[in-house]
């Protein structure tokens, strides 16, 4: 590849140093690439430590941009979607709980404003490529009444990355099949590319196609290395030699080929910033969407070590996931402080100069990334899920202490994937690796060299430090009359229990978890609506409801029946409306099921 373009654009790249800094008085708002990939461990990444599986790409922009060591998610799928696009807890928008399936009519209700929308007020041209995952039994709910000019992709939860096809089964054993892989409102049926390719394709063409005229925000949002159909969970390349010889176990290996593919899109994605001319204006986040389900139904062999637990779990290795966050302009660095995805809303709208002026819990952590200054969150409701199975529970983090409540039974609750971090050979010479990669020959146009020890440090700085090495005997899980407690600053490995010891402290999440619980919208089990066999449409699933049915989300009310997507307004005697306390509204001696269990945790202190 030729550099002749670096020279014409290198005054910009000093334009966009010195715009965040403050020695330009003008603003050029960014262009904006999120990329968003599906089921990656803690451990998938070589940023974080490890050089079992490679990433120099990915790499190479952690290292010269910011590192989000405490950055949360959601535990699944869907949950996480909809707190990135509407900035709030999805517990109060419904969408909490167990994924959508592709024969559900659920989608983000139609009353929430959107992510892009926000983005297009302020001008920017919008475009989804890949999944969406968030609604797509009607029209109302897909891509393109949200927001997006454009949607490239799928819209469910997973597809074969060959076929393009969701096989989708429901409890009788029926099964419903057929092609989810859509260019805005047309079936790709002659789609042959392995999926990620035809995702990165679609997202060079957008680059190579932009006006200038407004500012991009590119969502790319991959469905790699998710696990596809049942048929073949694992999907690398086809007729690709399959390399990582180092990797002892035969399933890593393959599950490594994937995450090698992706970071070389990633490589080529970053090319034709460089290539149009924008790269240096443009912000590139990366971020998963929730841990890898490492064993289990749709397991991929990613790893979280050294967290506990695994995708759609309350434990870290289903929230704390790899996430970073590019611009030229940014200082290297690990940034320690707390984030969680409904923060990326408020705080990508401020790097576009703009704000969002209604109560939301994501909280803008643009000047506290720019400047290493203290998060502006002081907690986190981790994960809340009680959509009617038999597993109800919650997690929330305040300070340094996380608690679990609830019934974990049968999750996977413990440590995951020690032995496919096993080697049988050298691994490869990490420094080499990442000094040859695509992007950074980019940053070498640009003047930008990577120093070996620089590297190392940000490295050694992203890694997880266990400092408690206390370890409980038999690690802790909530039972009906206790729950779990940790310093997840001091043992993030979740492996020493504070509950016994820290009463004080259990009271207060405590109550505070009872009060979020109480503002949820409800949701009961997800319901499969047969009208969406894709066999009637051609076998594709596509929307089987016109808007005006009614939809349940919008009835849905809290279970002490207080509509839960307000505050609780109590009128008084003189006819003023004033806020009051979960506890001086409901209190605790009616309450049944999961918020009577949190009462009783609180009366117990």
């Amino acid at each position: 590849m030729g550099y002749g373009w670096q020279f014409k654009y290198w005054w910009r790249w000093w334009v966009s140093l010195s715009l965040l800094y403050g020695s330009v008085s003008s603003f050029q708002q960014p262009n904006m690439v999120f990329i968003m990939v599906d089921d990656m461990g803690w451990n998938d990444v070589s940023w974080h430590g490890s050089n079992q599986i490679p990433t120099p790409n990915l790499d190479t922009l952690a290292t010269r941009g910011v590192v989000l060591q405490q950055y949360y998610s959601e535990a699944i799928c869907t949950p996480a979607r909809t707190a990135l696009l509407t900035g709030k807890y999805p517990m109060r928008t419904g969408m909490h709980g167990s994924p959508l399936t592709n024969s559900e009519d659920r989608g983000i209700p139609v009353t929430e404003r959107l992510l892009p929308a926000y983005l297009k007020e302020l001008g920017y041209c919008t475009h989804l490529v890949g999944k969406w995952h968030v609604g797509m039994s009607r029209k109302q709910y897909l891509p393109l009444s949200r927001g997006y000019d454009t949607h490239y992709g799928m819209r469910g939860g997973f597809i074969d990355f060959y076929t393009h096809d969701k096989v989708e089964e429901f409890p009788d054993g029926r099964q419903f099949y057929g092609l989810d892989f859509f260019d805005d409102d047309i079936p790709q049926d002659e789609e042959e590319r392995y999926s990620v390719d035809a995702l990165t394709d679609r997202a060079i063409t957008i680059i190579q196609n932009h006006n200038g005229s407004c500012p991009l925000f590119l969502h790319l949002a991959h469905n790699t290395p998710h696990a596809g159909n049942e048929g073949g969970l694992l999907q690398p390349p086809l007729y690709s030699p399959v390399r990582s010889h180092h990797i002892a176990n035969s399933n890593r290996r393959l599950y490594a080929e994937m995450v090698n593919h992706l970071d070389k899109s990633v490589g080529r994605l970053v090319t034709a910033l460089a290539e149009k001319g924008i790269f240096e204006n443009t912000l590139i986040v990366f971020v998963s969407d929730n841990g890898a389900p490492t064993v289990g139904q749709f397991n991929n062999w990613g790893v979280n070590l050294p967290f506990r637990g695994k995708k759609q779990t309350p434990w870290e290795g289903a929230v704390r996931v790899p996430a970073f966050i590019y611009h030229p302009s940014l200082k290297p660095k690990v940034w320690r402080g707390l984030m969680h995805i409904t923060d990326w809303l408020p705080t990508l709208l401020a790097a576009a100069g703009g704000e969002i002026k209604k109560e939301i819990d994501g909280l803008n952590q643009w000047d506290s990334i720019v400047k290493d200054g203290k998060s502006k969150r002081k907690d986190v409701l981790i994960s809340l899920d009680d959509s009617g199975g038999p597993n109800v529970y919650a997690a929330y983090r305040m300070g340094d202490y996380k608690i679990i409540v609830g019934n974990v039974s049968g999750l996977s609750n413990g440590y995951y994937g020690a032995n496919y971090m096993t080697n049988k050979a050298p691994l490869p010479d990490y420094f080499s690796t990442i000094r040859s990669c695509e992007v950074a020959r980019i940053l070498e146009a640009y003047g930008i060299y990577l120093d070996y020890d620089e590297v190392n440090k940000m490295r050694k700085a992203s890694a997880i430090q266990q400092l408690d090495k206390v370890r409980d005997l038999t690690p802790c899980e909530p039972t009906p009359t206790k729950g779990c407690l940790y310093n997840v600053l001091q043992d993030p490995s979740e492996s020493h229990d504070l509950w016994n010891r820290g009463a004080k402290i259990n009271a207060v999440l405590t109550s505070k978890l009872r009060e979020l619980w109480s503002m949820q919208l409800r949701r009961g089990p997800s319901v499969r609506d047969e009208r969406s066999n894709p066999a009637n449409f051609g076998y594709r699933w596509i929307p089987w409801l016109n808007d005006t049915e009614l939809d349940g989300n919008q009835t849905t009310t809290s279970q002490n029946g207080i509509d839960s997507r307000t505050p609780f307004l109590v009128s008084s005697s003189n006819g003023a409306v004033t806020e009051k306390s979960f506890d001086s509204v409901v209190g605790c001696d009616h309450t049944t099921g999961f918020s009577n269990f949190l009462c009783q945790l609180t009366s117990s202190f």
